[in-house]
């Protein structure tokens, strides 16, 4: 887990080097927030003198539909949404459904 927690704030900091993020007619159709179902969840707070990630798990009971703002979203992977939280901390929420849907949900695609 450790190793995927250092990989992803790798491609975050290279996604926001290559100027990702502007926008293009696809993102001004992208809603602001959307509705996700999440589940336990991986808090990243930052790193120790050693370069250690301090990281704390957090499993919960049952899942729960969460209002996600789509900017705090840094990348998806089958099983986490990775999100930009406060005070420079990252959050990785597992969330129910599959890759393609959430790839529509968060692309716009089928929207109204």
């Amino acid at each position: 887990m450790k190793n995927i927690l250092k990989y992803s704030v790798f491609a975050i900091g290279f996604t926001l080097m290559s100027g990702c993020g502007t926008q293009n007619s696809k993102t001004m159709n992208t809603p602001k927030f959307v509705e996700i179902t999440v589940q336990s969840h991986i808090i990243l707070h930052g790193f120790d003198e050693n370069n250690k990630e301090i990281i704390e798990e957090v499993e919960v009971e049952k899942p729960i539909k969460k209002l996600l703002q789509v900017d705090r979203i840094q990348s998806i992977s089958e099983k986490y949404i990775l999100t930009s939280y406060g005070f420079g901390r990252l959050v990785f929420w597992e969330y129910k459904g599959s890759y393609p849907e959430m790839k529509a949900l968060l692309m716009g695609d089928g929207m109204e």
